[in-house]
Order: structure tokens, then C-alpha cells, then sequence
């Protein structure tokens, strides 16, 4: 039996002054590592000040999600559904998308309070780590542990796509993978060794499918790659061989991941990603000197909806790359295969359908070029190729790459400044090309000792890099700031769960962070900012004139009949809000205000049986039209909502209400953002409203207040007053079939109904068929009202129903991730039999014992 050695070389064998061996990994570790931490000092990111790194999405998707995940595991809860997030969701999906990386786990080892700083420690982390693990790819590819590649690993932990991407956490694993992958696949084709390649590509797609797309197809084309320059036995057996054993694991590593790919599948199909269409016509976003220019120093990262790639990683490759490719000892079916790559990506930033496909068939909503960590993975590794023979190269090559490197700058100087790439950026990128190149000058002619020449390289290239991360990433905001409301929240909380255990919903309003607010408190609500948001919701939402979008929707545009319809019992709000006999004052703690909506309708309650058919929800602009039809299809009463004034063309209009009343303005123009209501003095700011939330709720008035509305546009107005002895009425009628919860869970809801007709009950709870509904204990056909929520048919009675999730194809996902772990087990163990003569491989086949051999021999 072999023993297990483990060398930890410190030094290089050859000039015992220079660093080598495995301390060149912990090198790779600890420069992104201090780099990070120090830009985390010079921007005051706690603990070193009162800033937080929360950039874009991370500041309204990812740290409430993060905190709805410590709960769960705190506390014991389900992973697979939750109500605190879009009115109740898949949570397995959401899981699958943000969260599956199992490093996560471990934030229930720390205070919830620290929640951000958790997650800003993962980040620089993972950023380290990924430094390491193209360091250990190329040790592995070259065989060459020499201190020096670990600058290539901080070049690729620290590059652009970090600069621009690093928030978004949920893609890191899949960064720090990448080259574990590579590695792997380069093993399946010269050694016949596919272990590495299966695990690490199955951990990618199970830590984030998403970006697990883009590695895949580019796992395909390299591994065209690496056929194409295979050079030993070329027979198509052997061909066969590998293209089985790509397929084989390819396929496995799918399967270990099918636990979540297989729920999340489902999911997707309810979101409007979904919806995306192949384009018809070939288009360019941008000229290839733009592309150059998004390899200098200090260029800012883009992350809007022009397509520019955040491809920086240090700008000696604009001499690494010319040294390549005059490199005689670099194979020239590889120099050929490897510029076609990066031609391909390259092509992929600057087409329309290839950067459809590279992004999963779906054009990302912003944040462009989501697998430029590729390209820069590949363009590094032929940078180190034209990097390590240094020493072989003559004075001309040397002169000739600076000459190529130095033409760049100035034909960019020349073509492509422009206000978003200065000239600033060519000079320091000069300036750095120049250092680089008289080292590399010193280096070949013996001119300076190794080991300064080392020192001065390493201090060049983080000063560079450090300077390139300072200026284009890390943006903050305030951490104060962000936490301010927790401990009023909390108090709200605390206090109306004491008061009431019934199934209700709590919404924000004024003073409301994100849209993901719930899931950071902790409450059950009905808005939310996902891509897995289910688009029916998005679509039902927007109808009654809340805020919404693609991939989004929100209370923001509600009225106290959508509040009633949509189970929101409760209302918080850091300004104090007009009452009414249908909406009071519940309680208050430290600028936060908690609010009663007197008549909110249970989660389940009988509607018309034709609703699909009467309730008319397409009302251009006008959701308070489409809440009268649904109270007029449901219970007969008519106009709850009375229209009584109209201001077509005005951008600021004052009246005093002709009845007491709870009033809402429909704001028509599209084109108007912001308005303002002033009540009595008292001013009110209405902003987003682009995004679909045209409702503005004035209030409850009398004929005593003076309301002002004031928009930044002319808003062709409509004014509704709600009539609340109608409405009262109407809740009245709907709640009296509706469902009595007695019990309920993450999963779960259980009740009693008593209804004195037949038809439907309408369930404010998103469709998904992953919810088994019973009745009287036996399983009914649930179906989607509107193709948004969840809805049964009911006969007249009394009746016991039961409500259970469970996400769609999660069993047999599970059953797959089994099956996936048990085969390639079993091909491991069997191989590893064969090779030690524990098995007798001779009396098997001869095309399976020409199968398992790694030197590619036949059998005879």
C-alpha cells in the first residue's frame, strides 16, 4: 500500500532565497486577503468604521435573504416554503439561486446581529480563495510551484469581474471552482482521471446553476480544445473514450445537483425569465477599441445594460500575450485553440444572440457579462504561459511585446477616450507596462538579483491592483443607517405576536429599506425583489395598481381593499398615518408605528364560482376599477370605490374633500415619477412610480382638510373616494365563507370553512403545484385563479381543509443526487480495484479493460 506523503517546501530548490513550494499557496491566500482588509479600513467598513459593503442587489436581495436563512436554521424551520418573502415562496428555489453555497450554514455559528459583517468576511474570503485556487491550477497545469504564480492568482482574485461582482456572493464558489474544473477536465482527457471534473463541476452547478451555465459551455468548448491538441494515442477509440467519459460525468455532475435543479426548474417556470424569446437579428453593442479599453487600470465597472465586460486582471497582459504567442516551447494547436477561446468570449460581450446564450438563453437585467471570470481565467493562463520562459526570450522578443503593449495605449489614447475611459487610466497602465517590461528586461539579461527583481514585481503588481479595486469597487453605504429600524421593528413585533397568533400579513410603507424588508424582520408579507418572483403574482399585483416589475412586486400602490384581499392585517410606518373607523393605531415604539387595517379577509375565503370569467382585471392604469370588479364579481355590491374627481392636465391641484372619506388618486401618466400630498401641512411623498404603483393613498379626509397633489409631471389624475359602509359590507360577505385557520406552519395551513354556497375558494396565496390541498381529509384538484394564486372548488357546508407544500420535483431530485453519488462511487471504487489487482480486470471484455487502462493503451 502506497504511503501518503505531503511536501512543504518553503523555498525554490535552485536560489534558497526565493520563497517556493506549497508556501506560494498560502502567498496566494494572504496578498488579496491584507489587500482586502485594507480597503476595508481606508473605507471604514465596520469594524473599522460605520460603513458596510451592501453594493446594488446585495443591500435589497442577498442580506435579507441571508438573515431569512439564519432563522431557519436557528430555529429549526423548513427550508422549502416561506411567508416572509412575495406573499409566500418556494423557498427551496430561492435556496437554489442565493443561498446554496455551504459555507452559508455556518453563519448560525454567529449573532444575527453581525449578519452583514458575515457576509462581508465570505466575500474577501472567497476572493483569497480564488487566488489559491488558480495558483494550485497552474502549479498542477505547469508543474511549477514557483512563488511567482501566485501574483497570477491574486491578478484573477482581484481582477475586474471581482471588482464589479463581488457582492453578488451567491456566484464566489463558482469563481473559486472555475479553475478546479479546468483542472479536472484537462485530467478526463490526458490522464483519464474524471473525479475532480465531476465533484467540482456538480458543487458548481449545485452552489449556483446560474452562473454553472456559463462554465459549462465553456467546459465544452475547451474540452474541443483539448481534444484537438491531444497528441498521444489518436486512434477514435480513444476519442470515443474520452468523449464517453466527458459525457458520462458531465452528466453525474448534473445529478449531484439535481436536488435543487429539479425544484428550481418548476420554479422558474412560473417566473417571467421564463418568458424570453430567441432574437430574430444579429447586433453589436459596442467597437473592439472599447473592448481593449476594458482592460486598463481604474476603468470604472459597469454594471447597467450596456454590455461592457469588467475584464481587467492586471495590465501586463498587454505584454504577457504577445510573449505567448512568440513562446516556441507554447504548442501552436494550443496558442490556435486558446486565441479562438478568447475570440469566442469576446465575440460573446459584443453580439446580442451569443451573449443571449452565454447568459442561459435570458438577457440578463443588467450586471453585463457574467462569465468574463472565464475569459480572464483563460487569458491568465496564457499570460503565465508567456510569463515562465522569461528567461528564453531575446531582447528583440522582449522589446517587441513592450512595442505591441505601448502601440495599445497610445492607438486607445488616439480612439477611445471618451467620458468613460480617461486618460488617466492609459497613463497609469503605461506606466505599470513600463515597470513590467524593465523587469522582464533585468530579469533575462541577469541585470538585477532574482530575488529583488521578485520583491519589486510582487510590490508592483499589488500596488496596481490594489489601486485598480480602490477605485472601481467596494462601493459603501451606512451601516447605521441599514440597521437603524431593527430594534423598533423588532419591538412591533414582539408586541402584535403577543396580542394575535392568526395567520395574518405585516406590510412597510413609509420608511420601508427594500422590498425584501419582511424576510430581514422576520414577518409574513406580500411583497418581494426575486428572480424567482412568480410572474402571475407580478402580473395581479400590478393590476391592482401595486408596484411591480419583472422580477419584482411590492404593497407600495395598495389600497385598504387590496390590503383586505391580500391578508396585510397589519401596517408599519416610521410617519404617523391618518385613522379611520377601518384603519387605526395599534402601537408605536420608537419612531416606528404599528397600524390595524380593521377588515382584512382570512387567507382563504369563497368567491364567485365564474371569477376566472367576471372579474375583469385588465383595466389599463387603473387598479382601482379592477378591486370595484373584483368586489362586484364576488359579492354583487357595486362602485366601493367612487370616482369624484378627475384632473387631467394638472402638475399641482388643491381641493377640499366634499365628504369624509378615505380617498386614493390614480395617477395616469406613465411618465409621471413623484407626487407629493400635503394634507392639512402635512406632506407625503409618493416616489417610484414608474414601476407601476399608481395608486397614491391620500388618507382619510373631511370636509375640513385642504389636500394638496403635486407631481413632477402632470399626472392625469383620477380621485376615489372609498365608500367604507360598501366596503364594510363587502368583507363582511367574503369573510363569512372564509377560513378559519387553527393551525399553521412554513408548510402548512390547516382550518375550518362553514360556506352557504358553492363555488371557489380564493386563497391570497401564490399558485404553485407544490401545494396539496385536502378537503373533509380527501385530496382535491387545486388550479390558479388568474394565473396567480391558489384556488378549489368548494361545495355548500362545513368542511375541514388542509393545506401542504412541498416543492415540485424535490423527491425525485433527492432520488437523482442519490443515484448520482452511488455510480460514481462505484466507478471510483471499481477503478481503483482494477488498478491495484483487486480485481482481475483480464477476464473482463476487451473493450472494457481498454476502458479502464489511464495510459490510453488498446488491448490486443
Amino acid at each position: 500500500m502506497k504511503k501518503f506523503s505531503f511536501q512543504f517546501n518553503l523555498i525554490d530548490e535552485d536560489d534558497e532565497r526565493i520563497p517556493h513550494g506549497n508556501l506560494t499557496y498560502i502567498v496566494a491566500f494572504l496578498i488579496p486577503l491584507i489587500m482586502f482588509m485594507a480597503l476595508y479600513y481606508v473605507r471604514e467598513i465596520y469594524p473599522f468604521g460605520d460603513n458596510c459593503y451592501l453594493r446594488s442587489d446585495m443591500y435589497h436581495q442577498y442580506a435579507p435573504f441571508f438573515k431569512e436563512l439564519w432563522r431557519k436554521l436557528a430555529h429549526g424551520e423548513s427550508l422549502s416554503y416561506s411567508w416572509d418573502i412575495g406573499m409566500g415562496t418556494n423557498f427551496t428555489a430561492l435556496y437554489a439561486y442565493y443561498l446554496a453555497s455551504p459555507v452559508n450554514w455556518l453563519i448560525v455559528l454567529f449573532p444575527q446581529k453581525y449578519i452583514i459583517e458575515i457576509m462581508n468576511a465570505i466575500i474577501i474570503i472567497k476572493a483569497s480563495l480564488a487566488s489559491v485556487a488558480f495558483t494550485y491550477y497552474i502549479s498542477r497545469h505547469f508543474n511549477n510551484k514557483s512563488c511567482a504564480i501566485a501574483l497570477f492568482g491574486m491578478f484573477y482574485g482581484m481582477s475586474g469581474f471581482i471588482a464589479a461582482y463581488s457582492w453578488n456572493i451567491m456566484w464566489l464558489d463558482c469563481i473559486v471552482m472555475l479553475p478546479l474544473v479546468m483542472l479536472g477536465l484537462e485530467r478526463l482527457v490526458n490522464e483519464n482521471k474524471c473525479l475532480l471534473y465531476c465533484i467540482s463541476l456538480g458543487f458548481c452547478i449545485y452552489t449556483n446553476y446560474y452562473i454553472a451555465i456559463m462554465i459549462c459551455i465553456s467546459v465544452v468548448l475547451y474540452f474541443v480544445v483539448l481534444m484537438f491538441v491531444y497528441n498521444r494515442n489518436r486512434s477514435f477509440k480513444i476519442y470515443l473514450k474520452k468523449f464517453f467519459n466527458f459525457c458520462l460525468y458531465s452528466l453525474l455532475a448534473g445529478g449531484l445537483a439535481a436536488c435543487l435543479l429539479l425544484p428550481v426548474m418548476y420554479a422558474f417556470s412560473l417566473s417571467a425569465s421564463s418568458s424570453s424569446t430567441f432574437p430574430e437579428t444579429l447586433t453589436n453593442y459596442f467597437s473592439i477599441v472599447s473592448m481593449l479599453c476594458r482592460h486598463l487600470i481604474n476603468i470604472p465597472v459597469h454594471l447597467g445594460l450596456e454590455h461592457y465586460p469588467n475584464i481587467y486582471c492586471g495590465v501586463m497582459v498587454f505584454m504577457l500575450i504577445p510573449l505567448y504567442l512568440m513562446n516556441k516551447n507554447a504548442k501552436t494547436g494550443e496558442k490556435v485553440g486558446k486565441c479562438l477561446l478568447l475570440l469566442i468570449f469576446l465575440t460573446a460581450y459584443n453580439l446580442n444572440i451569443p451573449n443571449y446564450i452565454w447568459h442561459g438563453f435570458h438577457y440578463p437585467n443588467s450586471l453585463p457579462a457574467r462569465q468574463s471570470f472565464i475569459y480572464i481565467f483563460f487569458l491568465l493562463t496564457m499570460c503565465y504561459e508567456g510569463f515562465k520562459d522569461i528567461k528564453q526570450y531575446s531582447k528583440k522578443q522582449i522589446g517587441t511585446a513592450f512595442a505591441i503593449a505601448f502601440a495599445i495605449m497610445l492607438f486607445i489614447e488616439e480612439c477611445g477616450l471618451n467620458e468613460m475611459y480617461e486618460w488617466k487610466s492609459v497613463y497609469i497602465s503605461a506606466a505599470f507596462i513600463i515597470v513590467y517590461a524593465l523587469l522582464a528586461l533585468f530579469y533575462n539579461r541577469n541585470r538585477l538579483k532574482a530575488p529583488i527583481l521578485l520583491f519589486v514585481l510582487f510590490a508592483s503588481a499589488i500596488i496596481e491592483c490594489t489601486i485598480n479595486m480602490e477605485n472601481t469597487g467596494l462601493s459603501t453605504t451606512g451601516r447605521s443607517a441599514y440597521l437603524l429600524d431593527n430594534a423598533a421593528v423588532d419591538n412591533l413585533l414582539e408586541k402584535v405576536r403577543a396580542d394575535d397568533t392568526g395567520f395574518y400579513r405585516i406590510e412597510k410603507t413609509f420608511g420601508l429599506k427594500t422590498k425584501n424588508d419582511a424576510a430581514w424582520h422576520g414577518y409574513p408579507s406580500i411583497s418581494t425583489f426575486s428572480s424567482t418572483a412568480p410572474s402571475g403574482i407580478t402580473d395581479l399585483l400590478g393590476s391592482f395598481g401595486c408596484e411591480h416589475s419583472m422580477n419584482a412586486y411590492s404593497y407600495h400602490g395598495s389600497t385598504l381593499a387590496t390590503a383586505s384581499i391580500f391578508n396585510v392585517k397589519y401596517i408599519i410606518s416610521n410617519k404617523l398615518l391618518p385613522e379611520s373607523n377601518l384603519f387605526n393605531f395599534y402601537y408605536g415604539s420608537d419612531g416606528e408605528f404599528l397600524y390595524e387595517n380593521k377588515y382584512t379577509l382570512p387567507v382563504g375565503f369563497m368567491v364567485d364560482s365564474a371569477i376566472e370569467d367576471r372579474w375583469i382585471t385588465n383595466s389599463p392604469y387603473n387598479g382601482i376599477e379592477v378591486q370595484n370588479s373584483f368586489y362586484k364579481t364576488n359579492t354583487g355590491i357595486e362602485d366601493v370605490f367612487e370616482q369624484v374627481y378627475e384632473f387631467r392636465t394638472d402638475t399641482e391641484v388643491n381641493f377640499t374633500p366634499y365628504t369624509n372619506a378615505h380617498m386614493y388618486a390614480v395617477v395616469r401618466n406613465v411618465n409621471c415619477d413623484t407626487v407629493t400630498v400635503t394634507i392639512n401641512g402635512k406632506m407625503y411623498t409618493y416616489s417610484g412610480l414608474k414601476n407601476g404603483n399608481r395608486i397614491i393613498d391620500i388618507g382619510y379626509v373631511t370636509t375640513e382638510d385642504s389636500v394638496i397633489l403635486a407631481g413632477d409631471t402632470s399626472m392625469n389624475a383620477l380621485v376615489y373616494a372609498m365608500d367604507s359602509d360598501k366596503f364594510v359590507r363587502a368583507c363582511n360577505i367574503l369573510s363569512s365563507g372564509g377560513l378559519n385557520v387553527t393551525k399553521h406552519s412554513d408548510t402548512a395551513i390547516s382550518g375550518t370553512v362553514n360556506t352557504a354556497r358553492d363555488g371557489v375558494m380564493f386563497f391570497s396565496i401564490p399558485y404553485d403545484n407544490g401545494w396539496t390541498v385536502k378537503v373533509d381529509g380527501k385530496k382535491v384538484s387545486a388550479f390558479a385563479i388568474k394565473d396567480a394564486v391558489l384556488g378549489i372548488n368548494l361545495s355548500a357546508g362545513e368542511h375541514t381543509i388542509e393545506l401542504k407544500y412541498r416543492p415540485v420535483n424535490l423527491i425525485p431530485g433527492i432520488m437523482i443526487t442519490l443515484a448520482s453519488i452511488l455510480i460514481l462511487a462505484a466507478l471510483t471504487l471499481f477503478g481503483k480495484y482494477v488498478r491495484e489487482g483487486r480485481i482481475d480486470s483480464s477476464k473482463l471484455p476487451g473493450f472494457v479493460q481498454d476502458y479502464l487502462r489511464d495510459d490510453d493503451s488498446l488491448h490486443n
